[in-house]
């Protein structure tokens, strides 16, 4: 934890140098015009990304065949679109490299190596929800009783608006 708490503190302490230093090479106002380009152009490519990667999962399984690549893809990319949105020109710069195809494909594989993938191989299961009230059901106040083989009971009739008749 304690690791981690410093590395926050580390990269909050670089974004704000390089704002500083950016905004004194630049000015303030093209500072904040650069990080909000950055947030819309790299958000875009994040998106067409995504629809790319989410097209070759659904490929995968449609072959039968488990998408893990796809889904540490997206995990990536998904990493990537909130880097891109957060302000600073550090986390601009991680969320660029993490769209990069190929350094995305160096780390899956990296991850890939370290990591076991099972899949079921087209198997599929099936699965039932049961729901449970203390209250009556909406069937049991109709005097529906599916379990008595009663669907419910439907009443006939004619009716009359009364607001039509002036």
């Amino acid at each position: 934890m304690g690791k981690i708490f410093w590395m926050f503190v580390a990269a909050t302490l670089l974004e704000i140098f390089v704002f500083i230093e950016v905004g004194s090479a630049i000015g303030a106002w093209s500072t904040i015009a650069l990080i909000m380009l950055t947030a819309v152009v790299g958000i875009s490519l994040v998106r067409i990304q995504g629809l790319q990667t989410l097209m070759e999962a659904q490929r995968k399984v449609n072959q039968g065949e488990t998408p893990a690549r796809e889904m540490l893809a997206g995990i990536m990319l998904a990493l990537s679109g909130v880097l891109l949105l957060l302000p600073g020109f550090v986390s601009d710069l991680g969320g660029v490299l993490l769209l990069l195809p190929p350094v995305r494909a160096a780390l899956i594989e990296r991850f890939m190596s370290r990591a076991h993938v099972r899949g079921n191989q087209g198997r599929t299961f099936t699965a039932e929800y049961h729901e449970y009230s203390e209250t009556r059901t909406t069937r049991e106040r109709l005097g529906r009783h599916p379990e008595r083989g009663d669907e419910g009971t439907t009443f006939e009739g004619d009716f009359q608006r009364k607001d039509d008749d002036k």
